[in-house]
């Protein structure tokens, strides 16, 4: 018997906005726009089940910025959050943490999203660096 290999998280990123546009129209899903990334370029994002794909587009981000910088992927919507509001709703704000017990998924059922969120992710991969 042949093990059944499943995608659970698909992301990728694209060169342009029309990939992006493209992508999305013939998958049927929205684009919504994450915010800014760290060099201040606007981030957009397309999802349909398990896969997405981003862009960053260049230039100044047409977006007022926040004070504090949060990951773009941490706003991605839920599938369900997106078929509620009809696929045009905004994106919520980035979690602040996650009361998921350990090794478990993140509360809103997202598979994409380990226990303690991207954030906790992100920390890490901050910290990781700063030791270089």
């Amino acid at each position: 018997m042949s093990a059944v290999r499943r995608t659970v998280c698909d992301l990728r990123e694209l060169p342009t906005m029309a990939a992006l546009t493209a992508w999305a129209t013939a998958h049927g899903a929205a684009v919504t726009y994450l915010g800014p990334d760290l060099q201040g370029h606007a981030v957009y994002a397309a999802r349909r089940g398990p896969v997405t794909r981003v862009v960053t587009v260049p230039g100044p981000d047409p977006h007022p910025h926040p004070l504090t910088w949060h990951s773009p992927l941490e706003a991605l919507p839920a599938d369900d959050q997106l078929a509620a509001a009809g696929a045009a709703g905004r994106v919520p704000a980035a979690r602040s943490g996650n009361s998921a017990p350990s090794g478990s998924s993140d509360p809103s059922g997202d598979p994409c999203v380990p226990a303690g969120g991207l954030r906790a992710v992100w920390m890490a991969a901050v910290r990781a660096v700063s030791v270089l």
